[in-house]
């Protein structure tokens, strides 16, 4: 049998910080859908004119297309 010593504060510590990380993730990914599809509506270029644009890495992109359908 492992005794191992928990500590309630650090546990609750890290588990807010991960939390708070995870919500930055979602901010930067919604901010990202905001302004591919402002440059959609404003400058009336498709999803990946405006991808281009923004430079955004074609290995990220299948995310924001999902995302883009989403919101629709």
């Amino acid at each position: 049998m492992c005794l191992t010593e928990y500590n309630e504060a650090e546990t609750m510590e890290m588990l807010k910080e991960e939390a708070w990380q995870e919500g930055l993730q979602e901010g930067k990914h919604e901010m990202r859908l905001l302004d591919i599809k402002n440059l959609m509506n404003c400058m009336r270029w498709t999803a990946e004119k405006a991808m281009d644009a923004l430079k955004i890495p074609r290995n990220q992109r299948s995310v924001l297309y999902t995302g883009l359908s989403k919101n629709s």
